[in-house]
């Protein structure tokens, strides 16, 4: 008998505890899709008050959002779109608001947010206007918002878009401006273009920016105007954060000083130019590294550092050259010679060119920016002797100059100086000190007559000058102070006479002979060529040389005002000798064109006889040397001693033998 077959039944479902459970988990997967989807389509409009104050106090300025405000939330981000959307601008700001925009986005990252870190990753701007200006006083900018490392710190930024934005550009303190148009050209993509002016002078920019999260920022910006040419080229690692050097800045044009004009520094007309540099950026300066180029035929090396911070722009400085020519010096501190109208009885006006240099010193210009600037050069060109080794610091601060130390390789020896120019002063006031070390005199005198060849003599000197004027010149000419040049000891030989009248070949061969310089050297024991310089007048103090042979002596006076000469030069024999006096010369004209001539004999002396004059004994008899000359006491020279203290020193000497 089988059993019946029972079938096992399921338990019933229980209906009702499912129908329960599925409200509530569609509602948990649709109300927050429904939230964000509002949120994303404009419902968070209401929160815009609360977006406003955040960002008004982050950015300390007045934020409104005109418009509808949706905010799209992801896991990783957090996406602020805002319409007419204003920043406003500062109260001395002549434009309302610093941004007027159609739509504005915002995405900030998640994570970043968590920790507390700047989450601003991109910025979109549609449909608007920016603009920026700095101030014609204190040197204030309408652009420094966001602090660094808050939540709208700007260099965090890794994306950009811009699309139908108009950027206006105002300098007030440099005459600049200038109008730019953004263009989106695709994702991450704008395209630049626009045209203004700095000062007279009006430029193009062209340019293309590429940006995006997770790569560095790509720029080609290229400016141009009728004198010169910029090009930027490079990667960076934020739009707002140009602190890699990586970015390529090259310029060329026809005068480095409307170059210079772009950063605030006024300089004079300078020659043309190439230079290319590693570029920067800090807040509120710029900062040039690898710098490589020329100025004129100078090249150049270093970097520099362009702070823009301060009323005055600043700029630090290391540069170094191969070699200086003396031409574009000159033009970099304005200096210049000139020609000065004269009566001449046989030509009539003609115009003689001057020798001393000449430029304006001018406050206004020397108080327009500071400066602090180490330079040195292998070599000068242009220059007489072709120094070498040129090295200077120049500290420009508030319109005063300081080129301290300075010093230049010059014929075996160096010359060192201080240069010290106040123009707050009314007229300004210059100071300065030159030493010439000892210094071979064959080397350094070669020019002038004297034979390297058997010459050991040395020379060493000293030039300090103060002095008052608008210009260079003036100061020159109203300068007091003390020139010497003073020779220790040694042989020297005369070269072969040359054209130049101040030649020592010629002065010699005008004292001592007739036509033919002394070909054997002649021993020096010491010697002294200093001059007293009062109002600009430099009177010989004294001119005293002690050779094997001879004592030689001078006076007269140089106008460093008119640049005029008026020297006597005589000669005095220690050894009596017939048919061989030294003739006493006479140098007079101007430094640019001297004149050497004998001194004339004078036949006749003051004294009276029946009212007649008596004949000079000594013009007579001036072919007889009694050699009745005594040798100087040399310490005194060698110190570089007024006349008025070797006197006293030889009054002194008299009454100790006594």
């Amino acid at each position: 008998m089988t059993e019946p077959i029972v079938q096992a039944t399921a338990p019933a479902p229980l209906p009702m505890l499912v129908k329960r459970r599925r409200p509530w988990l569609w509602a948990a997967i649709t109300l927050p899709l429904a939230g964000w989807a509002a949120l994303a389509f404009g419902a968070a409009t209401p929160l815009k008050g609360i977006v406003e104050r955040h960002a008004t106090a982050a950015l300390g300025r007045a934020v409104t959002v005109g418009g509808a405000l949706r905010i799209l939330v992801t896991p990783f981000s957090v996406t602020f779109t805002g319409e007419q959307v204003r920043i406003a601008n500062p109260k001395w700001a002549l434009a309302d608001n610093f941004l007027d925009a159609g739509t504005v986005s915002a995405r900030l990252a998640t994570f970043d947010l968590l920790v507390g870190q700047p989450g601003l990753r991109m910025l979109a701007i549609a449909d608007g206007t920016i603009d920026l200006e700095r101030s014609k006083h204190a040197n204030r900018i309408n652009w420094d918002i966001g602090r660094p490392g808050t939540l709208f710190d700007a260099t965090a930024i890794r994306r950009i878009d811009a699309d139908h934005v108009a950027i206006h550009f105002r300098d007030n303190l440099r005459g600049a401006e200038a109008q730019l148009t953004l263009e989106q050209g695709g994702r991450g993509i704008i395209d630049l273009r626009g045209e203004g002016r700095i000062g007279e002078r009006h430029f193009a920019l062209t340019g293309t920016t590429r940006s995006a999260e997770g790569a560095p920022t790509k720029f080609d910006i290229r400016a141009h105007t009728d004198a010169y040419a910029l090009a930027v080229r490079g990667e960076a690692e934020t739009p707002f954060k140009l602190n890699a050097n990586d970015l390529d800045v090259s310029a060329r044009g026809a005068d480095f000083a409307q170059l210079a004009a772009l950063g605030g520094i006024t300089l004079p007309a300078m020659p043309d130019y190439e230079i290319k540099a590693a570029m920067s950026a800090a807040p509120g300066a710029w900062h040039f590294s690898h710098v490589a180029g020329r100025i004129g035929s100078t090249d150049l090396t270093g970097k520099l550092t362009l702070d823009q911070r301060h009323e005055r722009p600043r700029i630090f400085a290391e540069l170094a050259s191969r070699t200086l020519n003396l031409d574009d010096a000159r033009q970099l501190f304005g200096i210049e010679n000139a020609s000065v109208a004269t009566l001449d009885d046989e030509e009539g006006l003609r115009f003689v060119p001057r020798l001393l240099p000449d430029a304006h010193l001018s406050s206004e210009a020397l108080r327009r920016f500071d400066a602090v600037v180490a330079y040195r050069a292998d070599a000068v060109h242009a220059a007489p002797h072709a120094p070498a080794h040129l090295s200077m610091t120049l500290a420009l601060v508030d319109g005063r100059l300081q080129v301290s130390p300075a010093s230049v390789d010059l014929g075996g020896g160096f010359v060192s100086s201080d240069i010290f120019i106040d123009t707050r002063r009314k007229p300004a006031l210059v100071r300065g000190d030159i030493r010439l070390s000892p210094t071979p005199m064959g080397r350094l005198l070669a020019d002038w007559g004297i034979a390297p060849a058997g010459t050991t003599a040395m020379v060493k000197g000293r030039i300090q000058l103060t002095g008052q004027g608008d210009t260079l010149r003036e100061v020159i000419g109203n300068a007091n102070g003390r020139m010497a040049l003073i020779i220790p000891g040694g042989m020297a030989r005369m070269a072969p006479a040359s054209a130049s009248s101040l030649d020592m070949a010629n002065v010699s061969d005008a004292m001592f002979s007739d036509g033919e310089s002394e070909e054997q050297p002649t021993g020096i024991r010491c010697g002294l060529i200093a001059f007293t310089v009062r109002e600009g007048l430099a009177t010989a103090d004294p001119i005293l040389i002690d050779t094997q042979g001879h004592v030689l002596t001078g006076s007269g006076e140089l106008d460093l005002r008119d640049e005029r000469l008026d020297l006597r030069l005589s000669a005095d024999g220690k050894a009596m000798t017939f048919f061989a006096r030294p003739h006493p010369v006479r140098i007079g004209g101007t430094f640019s064109d001297p004149v050497l001539e004998r001194a004339p004999v004078s036949w006749f002396g003051e004294s009276r006889l029946f009212g007649l004059p008596l004949p000079s004994l000594g013009a007579i008899f001036g072919f007889v040397d009694p050699g009745a000359a005594q040798a100087p006491a040399c310490g005194p020279i060698l110190r570089g001693a007024p006349e008025s203290a070797q006197r006293e020193r030889d009054e002194g000497q008299r009454l100790a033998s006594r």
